[in-house]
């Protein structure tokens, strides 16, 4: 149908201009990059914007919500079939390697959750929803585990999980300040320290 191809740039559009927001913020921080530079980017025109997006708010929260999805895309490839300690061990020592690749650039989720927290309630929406998201890939690794025999039966996969994320979050805010990744490295063994201790 003639209205077809239209709609698909149109949605095309939206979608490049909530991709290119989601690159600057990380680059950047949101409050460093205006809604001009995100347009020049994308290569569209502020009629476009201005058509996909009530304010420059809304389009945060999108982008948040859009880096959000890739890192527990990533995130889901990685913690989505640990079903053992071994396992979960492996994963978390891929993620800090590729963590130290890129050179120490805090939690794509944290750093954005920091700057939009009592700002921007939808963006903050969005980047607790990530997190949300994570805490739960690595409950379910641990419900695996719990299935398997691997944790006591009184092990609660939940709380493990709040327990590990806290430590991986802290260790990359504190390796990130230092410039050194043995905070890290540190917070993620404390984390793992709390699921051995539950071991069958």
């Amino acid at each position: 149908m003639p209205g077809e191809p239209i709609t698909r740039r149109g949605r095309a559009s939206r979608e490049r201009i909530v991709e290119r927001a989601a690159e600057l913020f990380a680059e950047r921080g949101i409050a460093a990059t205006s809604v001009d530079e995100v347009i020049a980017a994308a290569g569209a025109g502020k009629g476009q914007f201005y058509h996909y997006f009530r304010s420059r708010d809304e389009l945060a929260a999108a982008a948040v919500g859009y880096r959000c999805a890739q890192v527990v895309a990533a995130l889901t490839q990685s913690l989505g079939g640990v079903s053992s300690l071994a396992g979960l061990e492996q994963a978390l020592e891929g993620f800090i390697a590729g963590f130290e690749q890129a050179g120490l650039p805090g939690c794509p989720i944290g750093t954005l959750a920091t700057e939009v927290a009592g700002r921007n309630e939808d963006a903050r929406l969005q980047a607790a929803a990530g997190f949300d998201a994570w805490e739960q890939l690595l409950a379910s690794a641990l419900e695996r585990m719990c299935q398997r025999g691997e944790l006591r039966a009184d092990a609660s996969p939940a709380v493990l999980a709040t327990g590990l994320l806290a430590s991986i979050e802290g260790g990359m805010v504190l390796s990130q300040a230092r410039k050194d990744m043995a905070s890290l490295r540190v917070a993620v063994e404390a984390g793992l320290a709390r699921v051995r201790a539950c071991l069958s």
